[in-house]
């Protein structure tokens, strides 16, 4: 296996007949080695849409490692050392052309390095990248396109905030957006969140 943690990923595999078969035994990759993943964030999350004659066709297997976890899945990845969090995704592409996965952020999670984890038959993406000073997602591009029935190699990124949902989406011509797994903000950003929601309540007393 291969870690990719720079800015710009290296281009998908040509597509042949023995590429698919690889692609076939390879696509559950980090389904098959969740099992140190976190309790309640791990399983697959359908993407499925038509509109006007686009559509978006896809699986996303996710998964959330605690601190140490990742690297006993696999071994050599973690880019953390083990201190971190480690937010998992990879995508099978059902019936689409799929150009993206995004995965909201708050702006406030201590992130750290964002990358992929490539394997013979997967497609690597072309970029991942922190989308906004401060984030407000991550996201991994692919040029060329996932093409039907073929899967990515495994995304991730690491924070050392704990998991909650946020806002997701998977993006091919058209788009369509579900919950996936990401790092709740800091405890400084909770507070100034809670103080936020109180002075709102206390304008609309005011107002009433």
């Amino acid at each position: 296996m291969i870690c990719r943690t720079s800015r710009i990923g290296v281009l998908g595999l040509a597509v042949s007949a023995m590429l698919v078969a690889g692609s076939t035994a390879q696509a559950g990759l980090l389904s098959a080695n969740s099992g140190g993943a976190m309790p309640g964030f791990t399983g697959t999350q359908l993407f499925d849409v038509n509109f006007s004659g686009f559509t978006v066709s896809a699986n996303v297997d996710f998964a959330v490692f605690a601190p140490g976890a990742f690297g006993v899945a696999f071994p050599g990845e973690d880019t953390s050392g083990g201190t971190d969090y480690v937010y998992a995704y990879q995508i099978h592409n059902l019936d689409s052309d799929v150009t993206k996965l995004t995965v909201g952020l708050d702006g406030d999670e201590a992130l750290g390095t964002i990358g992929f984890i490539g394997d013979a038959g997967l497609l690597d993406p072309s970029t991942d990248l922190y989308v906004g000073v401060p984030p407000t997602s991550s996201a991994w591009d692919f040029n060329p396109r996932l093409v039907i029935n073929q899967s990515s190699a495994v995304l991730f990124f690491t924070s050392k905030g704990a998991p909650e949902l946020h806002s997701a989406t998977v993006s091919a011509g058209w788009f369509n957006s579900h919950d996936l797994p990401s790092p709740l903000p800091e405890p400084a950003s909770l507070t100034l969140l809670a103080l936020g929601a109180g002075v709102m309540c206390l304008g609309k007393r005011r107002r009433s």
